[in-house]
């Protein structure tokens, strides 16, 4: 019963895995749905647009700064900040670090 637990908790925590990397994918379809919304929004305000012209150029633009705001993002560091930050509240980690320290003394010691 117990391997049979392990079993499916694993294939759960996978399944789980594989959703959260495909998440950001959604987040472009996502960032497409809501920008078709906003450009249909706008005859609402007597603004006569073809959405069909500029829905893929606008979200080509919008692409292109969000890539541009992941690579600032990272070059000023806040992704290894975060990652730091996320990896030292991880219990596995926190088992590591406790491991390390125990021996860091005992060599301190001799």
């Amino acid at each position: 019963m117990k391997k049979f637990f392990i079993n499916v908790r694993n294939f759960l925590i996978n399944i789980k895995v594989y959703i959260s990397r495909t998440s950001s994918y959604l987040s472009l379809l996502n960032t497409a749905m809501v920008l078709f919304l906003f450009l249909s929004n706008l005859e609402k305000y007597n603004i006569d647009i073809r959405i069909e012209d500029w829905i893929i150029p606008i979200f080509i633009v919008v692409i292109i700064l969000i890539i541009f705001f992941g690579f600032l993002e990272d070059k000023l560091g806040f992704y290894s900040q975060e990652q730091k930050t996320v990896q030292s509240r991880s219990p596995y980690f926190k088992d590591i670090n406790e491991r390390l320290k125990r021996i860091e003394e005992k060599i301190e010691r001799k």
